[in-house]
């Protein structure tokens, strides 16, 4: 198992975890959230060309979305510890400015999971004595709303190899 393949299992399993949850995203439509490992896709600039000028525009918002991220590991015999963040972002431009309600909704939709069952496709298990994490952005960045999860996993790494047997 390599920390990649936890990352995008892990991915994997929010999408599965969020699957009945609906969200609106800056075109207005209500929508699954996407998973991406690391980091978001870069956003290119697209060139519409008019009669007399060129209008550049942004390609398509990614909210909402859950990155998927390797934050630190250390390997100790055959195990690796690893922490992984998720960042968690949605779009809410109701003017009663809570979005913040619809990220802990999705925080606890995934704490629960993993609380409940803390293995993850037979090959990962959650160190439930280091528990869940979270973090809410107290910064005002109305319609976006971020908030964030830290976890800690087990994994395999290697089998130490005796060449004296």
């Amino acid at each position: 198992m390599t920390l990649f393949q936890l990352q995008r299992d892990l991915a994997e399993e929010i999408e599965i975890i969020l699957d009945d949850i609906r969200l609106k995203n800056p075109s207005g439509d209500m929508v699954q959230m996407r998973t991406y490992t690391q980091d978001i896709p870069k956003r290119k600039q697209v060139i519409r060309k008019g009669a007399l000028m060129s209008e550049e525009e942004e390609a398509e918002d990614p909210y909402p979305f859950c990155i998927v991220k390797m934050e630190s590991g250390g390997i100790f015999s055959e195990m690796q510890k690893v922490s992984v963040m998720l960042i968690i972002a949605i779009f809410n431009d109701d003017t009663q400015n809570q979005g913040q309600q619809e990220l802990l909704n999705v925080i606890h939709k995934i704490a629960e999971r993993f609380i409940k069952d803390p293995v993850l496709k037979d090959e990962y298990i959650m160190d439930q004595k280091a528990g869940i994490s979270w973090i809410l952005d107290d910064e005002d960045r109305y319609p976006y709303f971020v908030g964030g999860m830290t976890m800690k996993w087990d994994t395999f790494f290697v089998e130490r190899e005796d060449k004296y047997v």
